[in-house]
């Protein structure tokens, strides 16, 4: 780009300018003479209108603690009534099935044997599926190891099962 062509982009950019300042000066003495017809030439102001009423903060606090409050005993509420009405089901003491042991064969294999009634199945559990592998008849107590206690049956509450749990962890 030579010198000439920089001297006239810049002349260009400077007559736009001065345009574009005149216009904007023009516009602004324009407006302000239509405003002040329009006040010379209007009515009386009518008085402003009340302004609505300030919330302090105490009560804006008090509403939303009563609206939680309301929506946690609706919860609760609802969950009374699913309990009453007997959409949840509560876990029973003797249960008909349970996990007599476990061998882990590796990531996502392992072998497991469960009594059901009075036969023990032994099942191959991987990631997938689940397979049969063989069906033993319950032996009494076959797989308690000598000096142990035998595991006793989910009876209670959640909290009184977690302390069970607790008190056999911090035995071994």
């Amino acid at each position: 780009m030579t010198a000439v062509s920089r001297r006239l982009r810049s002349a260009g950019r400077f007559a736009a300018g001065l345009i574009l300042t005149g216009l904007a000066t023009a516009g602004a003495q324009a407006a302000d003479v239509v405003l002040s017809t329009a006040q010379a030439a209007s009515a009386p102001v009518a008085p402003p209108a009340p302004a609505a009423p300030v919330i302090s903060g105490g009560a804006s606090l008090a509403q939303a603690g009563l609206g939680l409050f309301a929506v946690i005993a609706l919860i609760l509420g609802l969950a009374w009534l699913a309990r009453r009405v007997g959409l949840v089901r509560h876990g029973t003491g003797g249960a008909a099935m349970k996990v007599v042991g476990s061998l882990t064969l590796g990531a996502r294999q392992k072998v497991v044997m469960v009594e059901v009634g009075d036969t023990w199945l032994v099942l191959g559990v991987s990631a997938g599926e689940i397979r049969p592998l063989h069906t033993l008849p319950a032996q009494p107590d076959a797989m308690v190891p000598a000096g142990t206690t035998a595991p006793q049956p989910l009876q209670g509450g959640f909290g009184e099962r977690l302390m069970r749990a607790m008190q056999e962890n911090l035995k071994k």
